[in-house]
């Protein structure tokens, strides 16, 4: 296949961009108003507000850039060769974009008392260790993209699951360790937010740098083994390297 012209490049860096803007902005902003209203926006509604916003984005975007949103599924689709190594950074790139200036809308959007007061939505252990932290994040990543790998390149999984599959795993990691250690999944989502909040967060950043990336390719490996000779699906261009 020939590469995508310079254009097509841009739509689909562009689609990263908007991806990871959303789900930082409406993922880390449920965490800032939980933050200023733990009545009201629970626990269950952060995770509803990641949850969801993935799976538009997955929907909205899945067939211009295959909306990864996140580094690590980038990193992993490439370790497993479901994407190509030269589009690697500027899908990263795109992507820590969208997420630094998420973060910067939220001074605006929620002021900056209130956005400093919740860290910016950050992730960091509480409750736990870093070690603990660190299996948190793996194993949480490890479930997510094993679900991406399935939707994205198993022909025998049903089309049209992608959005809500994908979504629902991030959704119930959420609900499962959110409290303990965030539950990032995502460096992008991390990093942006640390980097405006300082303090705790970015003494933390590492791990949400390192483990979901980690996670993120043991399961795409796993996933490529137990999936076999089984035919790729080949509907969305994006997923594969071109």
């Amino acid at each position: 296949m020939t590469a995508p012209d310079a254009g097509a490049n841009l739509r689909r860096w562009a689609a990263e961009f908007i991806g990871t803007f959303a789900l930082v902005f409406i993922g880390a902003g449920a965490c800032i108003a939980h933050h200023g209203h733990p009545d009201d926006i629970t626990h269950v509604g952060v995770a509803l507000a990641f949850g969801g916003v993935v799976a538009c984005m997955v929907y909205c975007l899945g067939h211009v850039s295959g909306a990864h949103i996140n580094p690590a599924v980038t990193v992993a689709l490439a370790a497993v060769r479901g994407f190509p190594m030269r589009d690697v950074a500027p899908y990263i790139a795109a992507q820590c974009a969208g997420a630094f200036l998420a973060s910067a809308a939220h001074l605006v959007t929620f002021g900056s008392a209130a956005a400093s007061a919740a860290h910016f939505g950050s992730t960091f252990p509480v409750g736990t260790t870093l070690a603990g932290a660190f299996a948190f994040e793996f194993v949480l990543t490890f479930i997510l993209m094993l679900v991406i790998m399935a939707v994205a390149t198993d022909a025998r999984v049903p089309p049209g699951a992608g959005g809500l599959a994908i979504g629902a795993a991030v959704c119930v990691d959420c609900l499962a360790a959110g409290k303990c250690c965030g539950a990032s999944m995502n460096p992008a989502r991390s990093l942006a937010p640390a980097v405006l909040a300082g303090g705790p967060a970015l003494s933390a950043l590492w791990l949400y740098l390192c483990a979901p990336a980690l996670g993120a390719v043991v399961a795409a490996l796993t996933y490529r083994w137990m999936r076999g000779t089984k035919p790729d699906r080949q509907r969305q261009e994006s997923w594969t390297a071109r």
